[in-house]
């Protein structure tokens, strides 16, 4: 009797198509596997923090491997405000440096070949000649400290300022320095009575006694009743508030008009404030440190 074999070939060629398909998936699967552990890996590092209203250090405690700090941002939040800080802003390099052994520290971003500030001489990080200590040229290791200014805070050379101001910064002594002009464009003809909403950064709150120094402004506000005039000079007469237009206008211990700039954001601060640093391995795009601290005053 003949035996028939028709239905082998069949099932063979089933057999061969499960084990390419198995074959295929494998690959795809070790193929995405290696996609998904290739990416870069975030060190740890620990970082002794001090903050103050005009200062920001940094020192390295630990870290698991030396990095380059072109391959980290500094991230300062707090209550609606952030500041980025990365090589190449327009506040860099002068903005936050490396203060290695034998240096005195860091000021701020003005060259001291023609700073008006003393203090700073050539061995600070502040000076073209100091390539080497701009954030995004160093080394980041157990003992490193960098250090920046208050200007860092702020795009101080990025931020489009408005018409008849020249800089970024003010304390309330200087607001009521402004003439009248200066004074309606940023806050219009309003004046109330009181202490205002200590929750809006949009509003500023003046004592009674403040002397006033500009006449135009004095005789505005003497004509809105909050000023009288005194031997040539003019005081408030009671507390009272007013409410930037503008809500770039932040005002705290210190005034600060926070324009587009850079793009990486500015942030005020005032002692008691809670403020979080974070510091990012931008590589990965990963969290290597974050810490709350409280500013000090400086």
């Amino acid at each position: 009797m003949k035996k028939r074999d028709d239905a082998v070939s069949p099932v063979i060629g089933v057999m061969l198509m499960l084990v390419v398909t198995i074959i295929i998936a494998a690959v795809v699967s070790g193929f995405a596997g290696g996609v998904m552990t290739s990416q870069e890996p975030t060190p740890s590092a620990s970082f002794d923090v001090s903050l103050t209203d005009d200062s920001l250090s940094l020192t390295v405690r630990s870290i698991s491997e030396e990095i380059s700090s072109k391959d980290i941002a500094i991230v300062l939040s707090k209550a609606g405000q952030t500041r980025k800080l990365v090589p190449g802003a327009s506040t860099v390099p002068f903005g936050f440096n490396i203060v290695e052994t034998g240096t005195k520290g860091f000021h701020d971003n003005e060259n001291v070949t023609t700073a008006s500030d003393p203090k700073i001489s050539e061995t600070n990080a502040a000076h073209t000649s100091n390539s080497n200590q701009w954030f995004g040229n160093y080394t980041l290791k157990t003992g490193s400290r960098m250090s920046a200014s208050a200007h860092a805070f702020i795009d101080v050379l990025g931020v489009p300022l408005p018409d008849g101001f020249s800089k970024v910064s003010y304390t309330k002594g200087e607001f009521l320095d402004l003439t009248d002009d200066q004074w309606k464009g940023v806050f219009g003809e309003t004046v109330t009575a009181g202490s205002g909403d200590k929750n809006d950064s949009t509003v500023l709150s003046i004592k009674s006694g403040q002397t006033i120094t500009d006449r135009s402004l004095g005789k505005f506000l003497a004509e809105k009743g909050f000023a009288t005039e005194e031997n040539g000079k003019y005081k408030t007469t009671e507390p009272f508030w007013v409410k930037a237009d503008d809500p770039k206008w932040v005002f705290g211990q210190t005034i600060v008009y926070m324009g587009g700039g850079d793009g990486n954001g500015g942030i005020s601060v005032s002692p008691g404030d809670r403020v979080t640093v974070t510091v990012v391995y931008t590589p990965s795009g990963q969290t290597m440190f974050t810490k709350t601290v409280t500013v000090k005053e400086g």
